[in-house]
């Protein structure tokens, strides 16, 4: 009996990762993004809803900007790219940190050169202690549990949804694992920048400082006015694809943003087009110039109201913000959701402005 439920559990597992597909959106003639065509996607890491991974065509083969977040993914990715450029030569591989949902395809691109900052080693081997502690006994109790619970549930909803998507979740760590999944380090790192040539097309990395990691660096890709920001700016996550989400509390997040966005923003990068990991579309150069402003006038407005021994009620509002997203509004607009986002990142960013 227990070999039959383990055969079925195998089964499901199968037909969950076959059923996939790759949505690939075109930026440029020579630039799209891939993402898996299922939310459910989130083997490696914490689950995210998008992601977004870039590759670049050049005249030497393809460069590839993070690697999905596991290996199932991954090969999606790859089989993506190769059905897209008719073009299965990669030339580099970059992570733009080590988080997994960018570095956790990394094991399927084995005899191509991985890039990423030095930090990143540390990140992915975070990610990956954490990964290898599941094992496949302990995943399968878990879809085993999970499925008794559904059993109970008699009306669909947004319960039975979320179990649904623990289980998929819990099912492609266990596909990865019996493919004896291994994490793969960067072999080439840098400190600060570094510019490589790939053919006719010229990648500047660019480390931004302690951001959304601590590895986290833009990629310019000079010919076609196209940065890659990785989780930099995290923007597009919600309906509002103009507005931040300042979605980690550490301190000093938010001047790492502004020193970044005042690099990224200097006449050195022509940009048109930005690509973040977890974005929906692609943004414009307009977008970081109002992230840029918001992030300043959000300091600006905290520093006053803590000198006025204001309550952090008085900056969660949008009243100061009015002119500011009035000359933005091509970009962002003012309704419910921008304003719980606007309230939610007062109220990180003043637990850590003096």
């Amino acid at each position: 009996m227990r070999k039959i439920f383990i055969g079925i559990l195998l089964l499901m597992a199968a037909e969950v990762t076959h059923a996939q597909h790759a949505v690939v959106k075109t930026i440029t003639d020579d630039i799209i993004t891939i993402s898996p065509g299922r939310k459910q996607l989130h083997t490696l890491g914490w689950p995210n809803d998008i992601i977004n991974s870039v590759a670049v065509k050049t005249s030497d083969g393809i460069v590839l900007i993070d690697t999905q977040n596991s290996p199932a993914n991954a090969r999606l990715i790859k089989k993506a790219i190769r059905d897209k450029f008719n073009d299965s030569t990669f030339v580099y591989i970059i992570n733009t940190h080590g988080h997994s949902c960018h570095s956790g395809g990394n094991c399927v691109f084995d005899k191509n050169r991985i890039v990423a900052q030095a930090n990143s080693l540390a990140e992915i081997k975070d990610y990956d202690d954490l990964f290898l502690g599941q094992t496949v006994d302990f995943l399968r109790q878990k879809i085993y549990h999970k499925n008794n619970i559904l059993d109970t549930i008699s009306i669909e909803g947004e319960l039975s949804d979320s179990i649904k998507q623990a289980i998929d979740l819990y099912k492609f760590y266990e596909a990865d694992l019996m493919e004896n999944y291994k994490a793969r380090y960067p072999d080439l790192t840098f400190k600060d920048s570094l510019q490589l040539e790939a053919g006719n097309k010229t990648f500047k990395l660019t480390y931004m400082g302690k951001g959304h990691g601590n590895a986290d660096i833009v990629v310019y890709i000079k010919e076609d006015n196209v940065l890659c920001t990785g989780n930099l700016f995290h923007l597009g996550s919600y309906s509002e694809e103009g507005m931040p989400s300042f979605y980690l509390n550490r301190p000093n997040e938010i001047e790492k943003w502004i020193d970044a966005l005042n690099k990224i923003l200097s006449p050195g990068y022509s940009i048109e087009n930005v690509i973040t990991t977890h974005g929906k579309k692609p943004l414009k150069r307009r977008n970081l110039e109002f992230v840029n402003a918001y992030c300043k006038k959000v300091v600006e407005q905290v520093k006053k109201s803590k000198k006025e021994n204001l309550p952090v009620e008085a900056v969660q509002q949008m009243d100061n913000f009015e002119e500011l997203f009035e000359e933005y509004s091509d970009v962002v607009s003012v309704n419910k959701k921008s304003k719980e986002m606007h309230a939610r990142n007062m109220g990180i960013i003043w637990q850590y402005i003096d």
